[in-house]
């Protein structure tokens, strides 16, 4: 029979890897991306027959996958979490993994890799540029995540937190839920192109960030919210329905408010449209980490 409480932690811990795994993934992906400019390095000769444009259609399809991929990664890590937690360098335990398991020895001829490098035609120096998004993306995964384990398993469990721990744990948590917010506005925001007969330009809107400014302001916004409704004082008054209908709203008017004062409005149903997805995110975020909460502001 399987065991409920079992089912619950690890379905928890599933969410938080599936939260810190997407947002370093995009974070490192937009950053590595501009930076080694990779529209350009894709269509390099014998690179172009390996890897998509990267305004290609199935670029699009890649962010989506991006869950999954957490929940294969927590399949793996969950069994080691207390060996993480209790290590005092759990972090650098959980990055070697990665490196050599999933980068530099993988048992296929991958990118970046040994077998990359001897079995594919791919360039030397491909692999070597290769290597630094997913390197550090890997690292500061693994950092993140045994820093959030070490507060909620084995020894964590029985620590009195100090209170800029605490501060800190609940920035953290507040800041996974914004970025994972910050998701929902990305699917919404396709969506919205569909729905409004726009194309969606990949290339253009990777690199044109005063595009993506009202989405930066809608961020700010939303992890300022989950910082004022997760204090003592409101945490226990707010229902799960409201707080999706609160965010509902915030995350409707805080782009327009931006493209009214900076630019132009969008209409008002596509802003209602797109705003759903990040608050209903936020909402379900909410109610895997209330535990996390909980246990926080009873030690404040």
């Amino acid at each position: 029979m399987i065991n409920q409480k079992s089912v619950k932690e690890f379905l928890q811990f599933a969410f938080m890897v599936i939260i810190f795994h997407t947002i370093t993934y995009f974070i490192f992906g937009a950053v590595m991306s501009n930076i080694f400019d990779y529209a350009s390095l894709f269509q390099t000769d014998v690179v172009k027959d390996f890897m998509q444009p990267i305004n290609s259609e199935n670029i699009l399809y890649g962010p989506f996958f991006q869950p999954l991929r957490g929940f294969l990664f927590a399949l793996a890590i969950y069994p080691l979490r207390k060996l993480l937690a209790d290590n005092k360098r759990g972090w650098l335990i959980l990055w070697g993994i990665f490196l050599i398991f999933g980068i530099i020895s993988t048992p296929g001829p991958a990118p970046c890799s040994i077998e990359g490098i001897i079995y594919t035609k791919l360039p030397l120096w491909f692999h070597l540029i290769g290597i630094w998004e997913i390197a550090l993306q890997t690292l500061f995964f693994s950092f993140i995540l045994v820093r959030w384990l070490k507060g909620t398993t084995g020894a964590g469990d029985k620590r009195v937190l100090s209170d800029r721990k605490i501060i800190f744990k609940r920035f953290m948590l507040a800041l996974s839920i914004a970025c994972f917010g910050y998701v929902g506005y990305a699917i919404g925001g396709i969506l919205t192109a569909y729905l409004a007969g726009k194309s969606v330009d990949l290339k253009s809107a990777s690199t044109n960030f005063s595009a993506q400014f009202p989405i930066l302001f809608s961020f700010f916004i939303n992890l300022t919210i989950i910082l004022f409704v997760t204090s003592k004082k409101y945490f226990s008054k707010i229902s799960l329905l409201k707080l999706f209908l609160f965010f509902w709203t915030a995350d409707t008017l805080s782009p327009l408010v931006y493209q009214l004062i900076f630019s132009y409005m969008m209409p008002l149903h596509l802003a209602v449209f797109m705003g759903f997805f990040p608050a209903l995110i936020i909402a379900g975020s909410f109610k895997m980490n209330e535990k996390n909460y909980a246990d926080l502001i009873k030690q404040v």
